[in-house]
């Protein structure tokens, strides 16, 4: 389930933005929302198993979000539990770089994939294939799409890929999504970035288009939007959602809270399935 998802520090506003098009072979997906006290996500689905594990998006009550992508499938377990591990236990990502190393160097293994993390202060971006993984920091923008760029991966994923122009694909939603990360200063640049076709709406898009019942379609858009408070300390976060392709649909804004309660839990889900 290749997927589209990326990260902008705005310094001037206080603010990140963390993004992700959800891109899956169905458009009956129905996203099953994860809130607890100090996190909030959407599960994710196992790619080989099709069992719902961990988290595909989130963010935590200290600001930290994390979204991942789907590089290749494995018989190793999903990259969903890391990024479900690293938003419940980390408070940046240093510590979220740092959990993964952990469970690395314990010689556990993962699907291959990219998650996608920032806080207040740096982007990351952490590649991941089986036990091998690899890095990007930037004080502002980090993207990924259905590839590894830093791993050293390609030729494997051009012969179990069977057909180039899949990676090739993926390589044109990355070149076209970085152009538009450089010139994005809003969330509305980023809502646009998500809804957009390039040459035309299709399987190289931005917002995914299929063709045909075996194409992938974007299913869910999401936007996690942190608002650090110097005043309070405290991060405001709220959580955008549309259904379906983006660029068809509306953005619901969700607003969260932490410490979370039951009905703070039970309000944000009911405005989730509106």
């Amino acid at each position: 389930m290749p997927s589209f998802a990326g990260a902008v520090i705005l310094p001037e506003e206080r603010k990140t933005l963390l993004f992700k098009n959800r891109d899956l072979r169905t458009t009956n997906h129905k996203d099953e929302i994860f809130y607890d006290v100090d996190c909030f996500g959407i599960r994710g689905v196992d790619a080989v198993t099709g069992k719902v594990a961990g988290l595909a998006v989130g963010v935590n009550r200290q600001g930290l979000a994390a979204a991942n992508t789907h590089v290749r499938n494995t018989d190793d377990p999903s990259y969903h539990l890391l990024t479900e591990q690293i938003l419940m236990f980390a408070k940046d990502t240093e510590d979220g770089l740092a959990l993964v190393v952990e469970h690395l160097k314990q010689g556990r293994k993962y699907q291959w994939g990219n998650i996608v993390l920032v806080d207040k202060d740096s982007a990351l971006v952490i590649e991941v294939a089986g036990s091998e993984h690899s890095i990007e920091w930037s004080q502002r923008k980090v993207l990924r799409t259905s590839h590894h760029i830093l791993l050293d991966t390609e030729d494997a994923l051009r012969a179990q890929m069977g057909n180039s122009h899949i990676f090739e694909s993926s390589l044109k939603r990355v070149e076209r999504g970085y152009d538009l990360l450089r010139q994005s200063t809003s969330k509305d640049d980023i809502m646009n970035l998500l809804k957009d076709h390039g040459d035309g709406p299709g399987q190289s898009s931005l917002c995914r288009h299929a063709d045909s019942t075996d194409d992938l379609t974007t299913a869910m858009s999401y936007i996690v939007e942190v608002t650090f408070d110097p005043e309070s300390g405290k991060p405001r976060i709220v959580f955008n959602v549309a259904n379906g392709n983006p660029c068809s649909s509306e953005y619901r804004a969700i607003p969260l809270v932490f410490p979370a309660d039951e009905e703070i839990m039970k309000r944000a889900s009911q405005m989730y399935l509106q």
